[in-house]
């Protein structure tokens, strides 16, 4: 009997053994598998949630995000107690109390899933195994999935603190309408910080993480107001409000005030993506990803004077393409031929005499572009860009990557380079025709836009009504084409420009922002900056990773261009851009200048007052087709700049002021006539501009000896 015994304990024993032993070894096999999905330790010690990159203007508004998830770094230190302590209460009550996950909890629904044979749990989650899913398992519901996210919980807890885990819970949990973390949701359903985020907004925030879609408030209101009810209870019933406080919350309404995001776009979007391109090249040198790491990034644009220049083109550009439309009308009957090649000649004169669908189709096939350019003449930062009519049907940037001939616009390089050689303002040039033979024998006559000509002119006259032989006489007498050239390249032209005669005229093609950054030379009186859009850059942290400080130069002295900005302010009184006094009643002091192409191809005005210098481009973007007669830089592209000014000195305060007169200046009157100093008999005198270092003009041989009262005044400005 006690053999027997003896044996059966020992079978009973062995089996044991041996079952413990099948048990360890299918566990371990388990545990091994199991580990096969968890991340490394080397991902676990370097959790870095994608952060969008916030583009800010000069003011700190938020003009675009770069992102692949919207989200943002928000400090635990910088989250209210109250917002704390709704996700506390609502998706773990004990979390400063466990290691990672709730023995109870998760028995409790171990045996569930086996008395309901449902083995793809769902609930009873730590907030550190919902940060594991999160970051590493995403939302599939299946046993080993769960146990994986158990298992990563415990290495979480292993190397972070308590604070750290919530923080970065709430910097990558996903709250809908594309907002990842507590910062990004705030800004979307409050348009507010997480920082300044009250209880009631707490409670909405908190109701969502559940299921985002679900219980996203701008969606379905109703389903997070009850979600939202219930996290105020279980805010009372953990001890983090009062009854009192409970019963007064449930009864608010849903607190939102949705973000106002015009776009996906943003602000600006033509300088945006320049700012983004950018980024691209930066990333490279300081090894970041502007889609991933939460920079944050400073640029020159005042959203203001965005606004300005986007209400200004919108008011000016449907009459512009209209005029086209009305150009195109043969263009637009072979289209419709094109479209509708089965209808009849009358049928397709029918299409083509409606005129919503003429316009429509010639809108499409012949839409007429815009690029435009605001600086800061005082540092070169650009405050405003438009690039095009609609980015999401061109991501073209005319401004900044149109190749484009200036005409007209280009003339105040020639005036300077004659006038840095001793010309002085009042020497008369002759208005006369001009024909000049070509190297290869070919016969070139420029022509006057008025085609009148004849006498002799001086050069604030000849500047003011924008004569071509005189500047053609200029480059040709007074200065060279290379040295007018390597003018105009100093002060920022990038591209090609030719140095021949035509060059006098803008035959040259010029890059917008390049022109309109050159103009600062004028308006600063010799000082050039070269354009900027990004002015520092920061890290997640709000560590310095860069600050940007554009060239700067001399490139032209004082008086040679005060003078030369003093023949522009003419242009503006009395000259070609003269409507902006007497229909737009623009009465800052304003320097600038009108350009038009052959066939009117392009139409330019580039002008500055002593607060702000802005440029305008319109035209096709086949350089081959016209904006139509008429539609010259005084008429096509003045009135946005026009239009922009006005909204920009409404909005912004800037003081009165005058452009400034250096030292070196003096004044002298001048006989209208012969340009030589006014004597006393001079029938018409003007007070005129001179470089103090350069020799006066005679006396005037053509009054000279009359003895008659001083004549008329002719006023400069």
């Amino acid at each position: 009997m006690m053999t027997f015994l003896k044996s059966t304990f020992a079978r009973v024993a062995l089996t044991i053994v041996a079952l413990l032993f099948a048990f360890t070894i299918a566990g371990w096999s388990v545990l091994n598998y199991l580990r096969e999905g968890l991340p490394s330790v080397e991902e676990l010690e370097n959790i870095n949630p994608a952060l969008s990159t916030k583009i800010l203007d000069r003011n700190g508004v938020l003009i675009k995000e770069l992102f692949t998830q919207r989200r943002s770094y928000v400090p635990l230190s910088e989250i209210p107690k109250p917002v704390i302590e709704a996700f506390l209460a609502t998706e773990d009550h004990k979390f400063y109390d466990h290691w990672g996950m709730r023995p109870a909890a998760l028995m409790l629904a171990i045996a569930k899933a086996v008395v309901t044979l449902d083995f793809h749990p769902r609930g009873a989650s730590t907030i550190t195994q919902q940060l594991s899913k999160n970051l590493y398992f995403g939302p599939q519901r299946k046993l080993t999935r769960k146990l994986r996210e158990l298992l990563t919980a415990v290495e979480i807890e292993r190397y972070y603190s308590k604070d750290e885990i919530l923080e970065m819970y709430l910097t990558q949990t996903y709250f809908g309408a594309g907002a990842y973390g507590i910062g990004a949701a705030a800004g979307t359903y409050f348009s507010k910080s997480a920082s300044e985020l009250t209880v009631g907004e707490a409670a909405v925030l908190a109701a969502i993480p559940k299921s985002p879609t679900r219980y996203n408030p701008l969606q379905y209101p109703q389903n997070n107001l009850v979600r939202r009810n219930l996290v105020f209870n279980r805010l009372q019933s953990v001890g983090y409000i009062t009854e009192a406080e409970r019963d007064s919350l449930v009864e608010t309404p849903l607190p939102l005030r949705p973000s106002s995001d015009r776009s996906q776009e943003g602000i600006a979007p033509y300088f945006t993506e320049n700012v983004r391109q950018e980024l691209n090249q930066l990333g490279k040198r300081h090894d970041f990803d502007p889609y991933q790491d939460g920079l944050t990034v400073y640029t020159t644009l005042d959203a203001r004077l965005q606004d300005c220049a986007e209400r200004a083109v919108a008011k000016v550009m449907p009459e512009l393409q209209d005029k086209v439309n009305e150009i195109h009308t043969g263009d637009l009957k072979l289209r419709l031929k094109e479209m509708f090649p089965d209808s009849s000649t009358g049928a397709i004169r029918k299409l083509a005499g409606d005129k919503t669908i003429a316009d429509s189709i010639a809108a499409s096939e012949f839409p007429v572009q815009v690029a435009f350019v605001a600086l800061d003449p005082a540092n070169g930062h650009i405050l405003a860009m438009i690039g095009g009519r609609d980015f999401e049907k061109s991501k073209f940037n005319r401004a900044t990557q149109a190749v484009r001939q200036p005409g007209s616009c280009f003339k105040p390089f020639v005036y300077a380079s004659a006038i840095d050689k001793g010309m002085p303002i009042s020497e008369k040039v002759s208005n006369e025709e001009i024909v000049i033979t070509l190297d290869n024998g070919d016969l070139w006559a420029p022509k006057n836009f008025s085609n009148q000509y004849g006498g002799v002119v001086d050069l604030r006259q000849a500047l003011a009504k924008s004569l071509n032989v005189v500047s053609v006489r200029l480059i040709r007498e007074h200065t060279t084409p290379r040295d007018v050239a390597a003018l105009a390249k100093n002060c920022g032209i990038t591209t090609k420009l030719d140095p021949y005669d035509a060059l006098a005229l803008g035959a040259s093609g010029v890059i917008p922002l390049d022109i309109v950054g050159a103009y600062q030379v004028f308006q600063t009186l010799g000082i050039w900056s070269k354009p900027i859009a990004v002015t520092g850059l920061d890290d997640q942290f709000g560590q310095t990773i860069e600050q940007f400080r554009n060239e700067r130069k001399v490139v032209m002295s004082e008086e040679t261009a005060f003078l030369v900005q003093s023949l522009m302010r003419s242009v503006s009184e009395y000259g070609t851009a003269s409507s902006l006094r007497w229909k737009y009643h623009f009465d800052v002091p304003t320097g600038g200048k009108t350009g038009t192409t052959n066939d009117n191809t392009d139409a330019w005005f580039i002008g500055y007052t002593p607060n702000l210098l802005a440029g305008v481009w319109v035209g096709l973007d086949d350089p081959a087709m016209t904006l139509g007669r008429g539609q010259e830089g005084g008429k096509a592209a003045l009135p946005i700049w026009a239009e922009f000014m006005l909204a920009a000195y409404d909005t912004m305060d800037y003081p009165e002021t005058e452009f400034r007169v250096p030292s070196g200046i003096i004044t002298a009157e001048i006989c209208v006539e012969s340009g030589e100093l006014a004597t006393a008999g001079c029938p018409e005198v003007r007070m005129e501009y001179f470089a103090a270092k350069s020799e006066l003009p005679e006396p005037c041989t053509l009054h000279g000896t009359f003895r008659t009262p001083r004549g008329r005044r002719q006023h400069l400005f």
